[in-house]
């Protein structure tokens, strides 16, 4: 069953755009599949390949396609791109793969996918790991205490036994794989594993069947050593629940590492206003707007209003009103404008522990301003409320 769109390399041009001499061996394996289908695969790079009709079968997939065509051409096109034209030379100088003066990045990306699929797998894991938003954070219990990279354990395998045992009790199939990443100020954990078996109909020439398979799913933990917190992605609290627990473990040492606790609050826009959205003490960050702001109202009726607009602070402004200061704010969009990009990034931050924005190097500036303007609580922002609450009720 075929997993991913195929509808980019159904265009013959972006076909083309691949050396004979790469293209050739990647479609090999499928020579039967392809002369079934009426497409006669040249045997060597001399001769030309007819992109047309090879675009046409590309964009019809049906049930006879093979599996792993479809997943080497997925990754070739995800990866592919000039953006990582110099991360795909450099993966190709590592397995000691020769490349000439005319190499494209789907040329890189084919001929290394050609000599070790899983370097480009690896690839792709990380492209969708700076992809993820959504977080649920947790703090270390004793913040004093970072630990470094260096002494964090290479070997998961314990961890994913561990992982594997879970999911094969929730009826998720055996099979799970962790995979690490360092950087300078994080350690970055992806977790693959199956979903609940799915049985969809389906067509099978004339006659009407069905498909039974597994869906795969990848979750991510973080763990921030400059903030000395983990962040974990997964679509259930139970999920999350459980990462942190076996993570704590694993990796840590102990189930207690890392607790529960809120992180972030949206006050400094009651409190500070539009001040709240400066960003010219944050290197690379050139602006800051609010999209959106949600408030809860307390009472019996749950009442929830939500104001959303371009400029929420302009847009109130017009109508003369202002941000609510009685109600709770629990959810605010911004959008932020880095320096170098031609599209402002959306940030969502919702009061307690979740947040949601794209994850890579770029992240921590975006943290640092969260961080800067006092979205983030902190110990001393936690000890001032206390006292500013006790001093208000006196």
């Amino acid at each position: 069953m075929a997993r991913f769109n195929l509808k980019s390399f159904a265009q013959p041009d972006l076909l083309k755009k691949i050396q004979p001499a790469n293209l050739i061996p990647l479609l090999e394996p499928f020579r039967p599949f392809l002369e079934m289908k009426g497409f006669p695969l040249p045997s060597n790079a001399d001769q030309e390949i007819d992109a047309t009709a090879l675009g046409g079968i590309l964009a019809q997939p049906d049930e006879e396609m093979p599996g792993d065509l479809v997943e080497a051409l997925h990754l070739i096109g995800s990866i592919g791109s000039d953006e990582h034209f110099d991360e795909l030379l450099d993966m190709a100088a590592a397995h000691e793969i020769e490349t000439d003066g005319e190499v494209t990045a789907l040329d890189l990306a084919t001929q290394i996918w050609l000599k070790n699929p899983e370097a480009l797998e690896r690839k792709a894991h990380e492209e969708f790991f700076q992809k993820r938003k959504s977080f649920e954070s947790f703090r270390a219990t004793d913040p004093i205490v970072v630990i470094a990279i260096a002494d964090l354990p290479v070997d998961l395998t314990a961890l994913e036994e561990s992982l594997n045992g879970y999911f094969l009790s929730k009826k998720r199939g055996v099979g799970c794989r962790v995979t690490r990443k360092d950087s300078a100020s994080e350690v970055r954990f992806l977790i693959e594993h199956g979903q609940p078996c799915k049985r969809e109909p389906s067509r099978k020439g004339t006659r009407s069947t069905s498909t039974f398979f597994r869906p795969e799913k990848t979750d991510a933990v973080i763990y921030d050593l400059v903030h000395n917190e983990l962040r974990i992605n997964a679509p259930a609290f139970a999920d999350v629940r459980e990462y942190l627990k076996l993570i704590s473990r694993h990796i840590f040492g102990g189930e207690a590492k890392f607790v529960f606790g809120e992180k972030y609050t949206l006050e400094p826009l009651k409190a500070d206003g539009r001040a709240a959205l400066n960003c010219r003490d944050i290197p690379g960050m050139d602006s800051v707007s609010l999209w959106e702001v949600e408030y809860s109202w307390a009472g019996a009726f749950e009442h929830i209003e939500t104001h959303r607009a371009k400029g929420v602070f302009h847009a109130l402004a017009l109508i003369r009103r202002d941000i609510e200061t009685e109600p709770q704010i629990r959810k605010a969009v911004f959008k932020i404008k880095l320096a170098g990009e031609k599209r402002p990034r959306t940030v969502t931050i919702k009061a307690g522990n979740k947040s949601g924005y794209s994850r890579g190097e770029e992240a921590m500036m975006i943290e640092d301003w969260l961080r800067a303007r006092g979205f983030v609580l902190t110990e001393e922002t936690i000890h001032y409320a206390q006292a500013h609450a006790a001093l208000a009720g006196a």
